[in-house]
């Protein structure tokens, strides 16, 4: 609030008065009290009436007495301020909580937490430290808003110091602390190679304290394997030992160029230096030029390179000469004489034509010849052809050709020969018809011989209006949605359940409006009439030779006969079968003879078996199977009398 000038204030003051009523005293209040530790929220004047609230809060690091809501005092009627107690308290943090570690320095006697500002350092139990810590402790701070700063640190299980090893040291060798998940590299002193895993990583493992991922390495005398040179050798034999700083000499075979230093040295990191040398084959001079030729491109030549030489446009290679030449062991090219001579051609001939151009006596290189055909003849080839660098015509020498004239026209339709007059050998031409018409005959006819005349292979087809009536077929169907059937088009029937197709099942729309092979028909399903070995039907009059669907009919076996699959029943009982849908009957009975004399027959076999030197075990066998048997036949008779 913006404060007004010292006149005005009594002014205004003048002003209060006279608005007073009688008897009525103006009561105001002056300068609000300072709160230790806390600052003004309220923004006021000089004079403040009665009646008002002035409100305070705490400064930082500061905070309200628990219990109490708001800091703030009020002008009084008497123009005095209410009591203004101290509300703010100095700001305090908890006692952290450590586990596995200690605080310096503790509370102090009588309290519990740390004031504002206080400074505590943890320190962990031996076998315990800090992540990201090197020596184990941290020191924290008690911030103005109650918390510390950095968090509370957590005392983790460490590993233990990792091993010193001879000739070679690990990394941050100062850190005390090693928790889960650091780790240190070793490295070995000049002249030293590291075996084993360089780096070692402290891990949780299955025990409560960590323990290291991998066994310590060690440092072992750098040694250098044995130098070879191929095409070389040393000059002087190898000492005993191949170690650090050894130094050996090379030279080269015969022939060869040392490309490098012939004195290398063993260094530290077990490898030479410098470099190998190399032996490389010495190199002959540029090969020699040869009239109208050029050589393979090739810039070094060492020993027994071969290059290869080819005739410039326009010539040829002399037959017999060879176009390689070879660098020797002495640095000197193989003898070569004259490769190339002047290119020529074979005089063209083309029957049925001439030449146009100017006739010569003979062709050489890039000279040109263009040809012309006769009447009723056409050129097949090139008409203009180049001699080339081989020797060869290129393209090759066209040849005068038969035609054939137009092709026969079609009424109603055209081919798709367009206004050409002549149509060599083999080519095609493609009728089509005109909307709503069919194409009957062959679609394509082409130009062929006789071996003496060229002629069309057939007459042009014919466009007629082709439509086919609606197949209808009685209980069946026709699986085509088409609402028209046009030359050509063919559909496939089927019947109903309970009905065979009589005729073929798929039909073609014919030229003459007809459908090829005829609709077929769909008749009922039907059994012939069964046929019942010793056997025969329980009512005569039902026998017929055929039978509808669902029909059933009854069978009893012949006397002296019973049904084989159902021994069961009575020789009196009968079967039914019936016709299924498919035109079959349900399963057929069988009537087999009694089995009374099959009793005797076993009884014969057995004598039998006994006279042809049968084994007693499998005679025993045969007869436990004949008395099963007769059991068997017993318990039918029983059941029979049920």
């Amino acid at each position: 609030m913006m404060s007004l000038p010292s006149g005005w204030i009594l002014r205004l003051l003048g002003t209060l008065v006279l608005m007073l009523q009688p008897g009525e005293v103006l009561s105001y209040c002056v300068d609000p009290p300072n709160i230790p530790n806390a600052v003004r929220k309220t923004d006021v004047g000089t004079l403040i009436p009665a009646g008002m609230v002035i409100k305070y809060s705490c400064r930082p690091g500061y905070q309200l007495i628990a219990g109490i809501r708001q800091g703030h005092v009020t002008c009084l009627q008497n123009s005095t301020w209410s009591s203004a107690l101290n509300f703010c308290q100095k700001v305090r943090c908890p006692a952290p909580d450590v586990n596995n570690g200690t605080q310096t320095p503790m509370p102090r006697p009588g309290e519990e937490t740390y004031a504002l500002g206080d400074n505590v350092t943890i320190e962990c139990d031996l076998g315990y430290g800090i992540k990201g810590n090197n020596n184990g402790n941290a020191q924290i701070h008690c911030k103005h808003d109650g918390t510390w700063d950095p968090a509370v640190p957590v005392c983790e299980p460490v590993c233990a110091q990792p091993p010193n090893i001879s000739h070679g040291q690990y990394n941050d060798w100062g850190k005390r602390v090693f928790v889960v998940g650091s780790s240190v590299t070793y490295k070995c002193d000049r002249g030293f190679s590291l075996i084993g895993k360089a780096s070692i990583q402290c891990v949780a493992g299955d025990e409560v304290t960590p323990t290291w991922s991998e066994p310590t390495p060690r440092c072992e005398e750098t040694q250098c394997p044995v130098p070879h040179i191929p095409h070389g050798s040393l000059k002087s034999p190898l000492p005993h030992s191949y170690t650090y700083r050894t130094s050996v000499t090379f030279q080269c075979d015969p022939g060869y160029i040392l490309r490098g230093s012939d004195r290398i040295q063993c260094q530290a990191d077990g490898k030479w230096y410098p470099q190998l040398p190399v032996c490389d084959l010495g190199r002959c001079s540029y090969p020699p030029v040869l009239a109208y030729a050029d050589r393979s491109d090739q810039r070094e030549f060492l020993v027994g390179t071969v290059v290869t030489y080819s005739c410039r446009p326009g010539y040829t290679r002399i037959p017999g000469v060879s176009s390689h030449v070879t660098c020797f062991t002495n640095f000197t090219w193989s003898k070569v004489s004259e490769l190339c001579q002047k290119t020529r051609c074979p005089k063209p001939v083309v029957e049925n034509g001439k030449q146009i151009s100017p006739v010569e006596t003979e062709y050489t290189y890039a000279n040109r010849v263009v040809f012309q055909c006769d009447p009723d003849y056409i050129l097949r080839g090139s008409e203009g052809i180049v001699c080339r660098s081989d020797g060869m015509w290129h393209p090759p020498v066209p040849f005068c050709d038969k035609t054939c004239g137009r092709p026969p026209t079609l009424m109603n339709g055209l081919h798709n020969g367009g206004m050409k007059e002549y149509f060599p050998y083999d080519s095609q031409v493609t009728y089509s018809c005109g909307q709503g018409l069919s194409l009957i005959g062959e679609s394509s006819i082409y130009c062929t011989s006789d071996g003496v005349n060229m002629m069309w292979s057939g007459p042009a087809p014919q466009c007629k209006v082709v439509r086919c009536p609606r197949p209808e077929v009685e209980n069946g169907k026709m699986m085509s949605t088409r609402q028209a059937f046009t030359y050509n088009v063919t559909v496939r029937f089927s019947c109903k359940e309970g009905y065979l197709l009589h005729g073929s099942r798929v039909s073609q729309c014919q030229d003459d409006n007809t459908w090829n092979p005829p609709v077929p028909s769909c008749q009922p399903v039907q059994c012939s009439k069964p046929d019942v070995q010793n056997g025969r039907m329980v009512n005569a009059l039902d026998e017929k030779m055929w039978y509808n669907v669902n029909e059933s009919i009854t069978f009893k076996c012949s006397p002296g006969y019973h049904f084989s699959d159902h021994w069961y029943l009575p020789t009196t009982d009968s079967l039914s079968i019936t016709c299924s849908a498919s035109g079959n009957w349900t399963a057929l009975p069988k009537c087999k003879k009694q089995s009374n004399t099959e009793e005797c027959t076993g009884a014969r076999e057995s004598k039998e078996f006994l006279h042809c030197d049968v084994p007693l075990t499998e005679l025993r066998t045969l007869l436990e199977l004949k008395k099963l048997y007769l059991e068997i036949q017993k318990l039918k008779r029983e059941i029979k009398k049920l």
